[in-house]
């Protein structure tokens, strides 16, 4: 049997050769690894079951999930859904001339980019027949047009303004266009109960819009609850002395986070809430002061003071700033300094 060698293996006699792919391959895929950890954007999505359900033996996370939605018991609901701005995608998601079909707020929008730049929400239903307008729909101009019999919408107010086929557009035949507006990085769309116009404006984050913080990555994770108890978990200062204090490495099983083998860890936490001045008076800031004691002594390196703001009733923007790395938003958004990138890919729980 005779060996063939080429490339840079030539120079190797075959077994040495041998030897040599398989550390090299291992190494290429270290680099690979390396490279997503420390500049890859992440994109993590975490699933409705994957968190916070404990299966029982024999059972699946799926199934146990929907259990607990079906003996959850409702008392009076809050309203569906809240008044104020709802964050819809990120603006680097919408290229020019592109059409995203969205989900929010018990609606189905068809959200596109015009060509003049500007971003558009409407309806995604055509008022014809009904032809989604998100699936299938062109851009022209700052109009979206129906992939069903060509009828074109207007952006900013959803009026139609060409039917290929009619010599005259009906002033009835519009689509409803909803508010929108594209700050910090992302497309926010304006809901209202009663469809009152805009009372307040999305506040500007100045370093994101200089462009001092960047895109790094995001994480999405899918739970089982009203939209107003998220704004209320964070308010809920009370909870986070009992529910995390114990040792992030007693996993998320509330039956064991407090055995005594994780006892000689302890997270501490000091947090305080206040309002914010005109003209953001719809805006609350929270700030929280985390310190981790192991065996009693302080660790000063994992110190982490955050600033939060609750700016909608989807969003609110946070900047950790760990000892360690002094500016690390944990949101939407990074410095861009590179010895920052493997803690903002860490998921936020």
């Amino acid at each position: 049997m005779e060996w063939a060698w080429s490339g840079w293996l030539s120079p190797f006699e075959p077994p040495l050769a041998a030897w040599l792919l398989g550390p090299s391959l291992l190494l290429a895929l270290g680099l690979l690894w390396l490279y997503r950890v420390l500049f890859a954007p992440l994109h993590l999505v975490r699933r409705l079951h994957d968190v916070g359900y404990v299966p029982e033996p024999g059972t699946e996370r799926r199934q146990t999930a929907n259990q607990v939605r079906w003996r959850r018991k409702r008392g009076d609901l809050p309203p569906v859904y809240p008044n104020g701005w709802y964050r819809l995608l990120g603006s680097r998601q919408l290229p020019a001339a592109a059409v995203k079909n969205v989900t929010v707020f018990g609606e189905q929008l068809a959200v596109y980019r015009g060509d003049d730049g500007r971003a558009y929400a409407v309806d995604a239903y055509c008022p014809h027949l009904g032809a989604n307008l998100a699936v299938g729909g062109r851009v022209i101009g700052d109009c979206i047009e129906c992939p069903f019999h060509g009828w074109q919408f207007r952006g900013h107010d959803g009026k139609c303004t060409v039917i290929p086929y009619a010599e005259r557009v009906p002033d009835f035949a519009r689509v409803r266009s909803w508010p929108l507006c594209e700050v910090n990085g992302a497309l926010y769309v304006w809901f209202h109960c009663d469809r009152q116009e805009p009372g307040w404006s999305v506040p500007v984050q100045n370093e994101i819009q200089s462009g001092e913080w960047v895109f790094r990555g995001d994480t999405e994770h899918l739970i089982n609850c009203h939209i107003q108890e998220i704004p209320e978990n964070a308010a809920d200062v009370a909870h986070l002395t009992h529910l995390h204090s114990p040792a992030i490495l007693s996993g998320t099983d509330l039956r064991n986070t407090r055995c005594r083998r994780w006892g000689f860890m302890r997270h501490d936490w000091k947090v305080q809430w206040s309002e914010e001045p005109v003209p953001d008076r719809h805006c609350s800031r929270m700030l929280v002061n985390h310190t981790m004691h192991i065996l009693g002594w302080r660790c000063p390196l994992l110190d982490l003071h955050v600033v939060a703001r609750q700016v909608s009733p989807t969003q609110d923007i946070s900047h950790p700033r760990p000892r360690l790395i002094q500016r690390v938003p944990a949101t939407l958004v990074a410095p861009a300094c590179i010895w920052s990138y493997p803690f903002t890919r860490l998921p936020v729980s």
